[in-house]
């Protein structure tokens, strides 16, 4: 994730800035209610009033109210002196041995910010938020910065040392420049602009700086998985951690299909510990301990069909007249990206019928995990499309517990995208044609383009891997697989020993969960 620019002070930030303490606490706290979904009218305006006290961050919990023994959230914070290295004091939050939701998470690390900065106006206040990957740090982070608009994110991702690389496992805590993070965090603690770096996952390199002056808010974000790590505590005024999330339902996935292989549940779990999560258990858990909040994320799949993405494709090709005419000339054309989707068999699957591949992608140097429960209502396809970006070495674990690379398809996409849908033209090797995919989040707009783009009776409401499956291609496919395995940068370290697979990476991942109604429940699209 690229650094986040520091925004310009805007009207509504300096509105925010002036606004009472009372009153931000009036609003975190009918943010809270909504998302618990606990937040009806009359519960708002009797708060409101003063005739119930704050409730609920997290599962509709009631946290305080008059006359209640509990307390109001925000008073679960207080500040503490502490001593820094060099003999001085600063005041600092005190742990909360609570365990918090997301929602009551947010909520008090919005309060710690805001004590640290009453107690210490002059200085600028920075926040660590660490996790493994797939518990919800970025998603986390954004929701601080959307209430507080003038604080700065700086993501480790952009301090990766390609020097450092080994095997391709972006997770090594050794792979971090901490001498220029830290110099960097110490210029804007200063009141200093810095230069902070770029980095680029395709060149696997540094490819520039981008200038960061000292936010106006006085509040800057570092959000990584090693951001509570001990070189960088000294510099941090609060630290957060975030766990859950989609980074446990990796497990659950994987012990779902192992259990089908008949092996013992107990030696499942340890060799799931052992050979997908290592580097969380030996360098980022401990980390954590250390924060002064402790968020966990309960990961719901389903929260995407919320907001999904809707999809038609057809192996009718419209030409690229055709597609600016329903886009309009301001549409903006990405050009040629080559993608390439590896598909993993769980244990003892058959590849002719399996309809639970996990598949892993490769697109401009950055691997992610996928898993959409894609659901198709017609000929369009409704997908929630869940996606984690994890390290490459983690497909070593995932082979070392019985998966295998059961095919690897390789496509040229190039897009065309206005403010409301994203029309692909794709070449798909192994089915040696081409396709189009119309998506988009409102279905009105994507039946409306489908139309105008003339496909209308020529849908495909089926992934490309079923595809393969439905025409028969399958051994065409795996020889194909073959061949592709000796052009694709999969290292044997990445696929083969348990030992190897020991150091993988613990990033995020999510997990299928079944689709219920009446509508079919279909690998992802595309």
């Amino acid at each position: 994730m690229s650094p986040v620019s520091p925004l310009e002070r805007t009207d509504g930030a300096r509105a925010l800035e002036s606004v009472t303490a009372s009153a931000i606490d009036d609003a975190l706290a009918d943010a809270a209610l909504d998302a618990g979904g606990g937040g009806t009218t009359e519960e708002k305006a009797a708060r409101h009033d003063g005739t119930i006290g704050a409730r609920v961050v997290g599962h509709g919990t009631r946290v305080g109210s008059p006359g209640g023994g509990s307390g109001l959230i925000k008073d679960a914070l207080r500040l503490v002196t502490k001593k820094t290295r060099d003999g001085a004091t600063r005041a600092e939050i005190a742990r909360v041995d609570e365990q918090l939701s997301f929602d009551k998470g947010f909520y008090l690390t919005i309060r710690a910010i805001q004590l640290l900065k009453a107690s210490a106006p002059e200085r600028t206040i920075v926040v660590g938020v660490a996790g493994p990957s797939g518990a919800g740090k970025t998603v986390f982070t954004s929701k601080i910065q959307e209430f507080m608009p003038g604080a700065v994110t700086l993501s480790m991702d952009m301090y990766n040392d390609s020097s450092m690389l080994l095997e391709g496992n972006f997770d090594d805590p050794r792979l971090t420049d901490y001498a220029c993070l830290l110099e960097n965090l110490k210029g804007l603690k200063n009141g200093e602009t810095v230069e902070t770096p770029v980095y680029d996952y395709k060149e696997s390199k540094r490819t520039g700086y981008v200038t960061v002056p000292c936010p106006a808010s006085k509040v800057v974000i570092l959000e990584g998985i090693y951001a509570l790590n001990e070189k960088l505590r000294p510099m941090l005024d609060l630290r957060v951690s975030v766990t859950g999330g989609v980074h446990f339902d990796l497990v659950k996935r994987v012990l779902r299909d192992i259990n089908r292989s008949g092996q013992a549940p107990e030696s499942i779990i340890h060799q799931i510990s052992e050979t997908v999560y290592p580097m969380y258990k030996a360098f980022i858990e401990p980390d954590l301990r250390t924060a002064h909040l402790k968020v966990v994320n309960s990961f719901n799949p389903f929260a995407g069909f919320q907001d999904p993405t809707y999809i038609l494709k057809s192996d009718r090709v419209p030409d690229e007249a055709r597609i600016h005419a329903v886009l309009g000339k301001d549409c903006q054309v990405t050009d040629e990206i080559e993608t390439a989707d590896i598909y993993l068999l769980p244990p003892n699957e058959d590849p002719e019928t399996c309809t639970s591949w996990l598949r892993m992608r490769n697109r401009d140097g950055h691997y992610t995990l996928m898993f959409a429960e894609t659901v198709t209502d017609g000929p369009i396809m409704i997908s929630p499309r869940i996606k984690f970006e994890v390290g490459v070495r983690i497909l070593g674990g995932l082979m070392a517990l019985g998966y295998v690379v059961g095919a690897i398809m390789k496509r040229r996409s190039k897009e065309y995208s206005d403010d409301l849908l994203t029309i692909k033209v794709d070449w798909v090797e192994g089915l040696d044609r081409s396709f189009v995919q119309v998506q988009g989040r409102l279905r009105s707009a994507v039946e409306e383009a489908g139309k105008k783009l003339g496909l209308n009776g020529t849908y495909i409401a089926h992934s490309y891997i079923e595809q393969v499956q439905l025409e028969q291609l399958t051994k065409e496919l795996s020889s194909l697989t073959d061949d592709l395995k000796e052009r694709f940068p999969i290292t044997e370290a990445m696929l083969t020993s348990n030992t190897e697979a020991s150091d993988t990476s613990s990033d995020e991942v999510g997990s299928p969960h079944s689709a219920n109604g009446h509508s079919r429940r279909r690998s992802s699209p595309g």
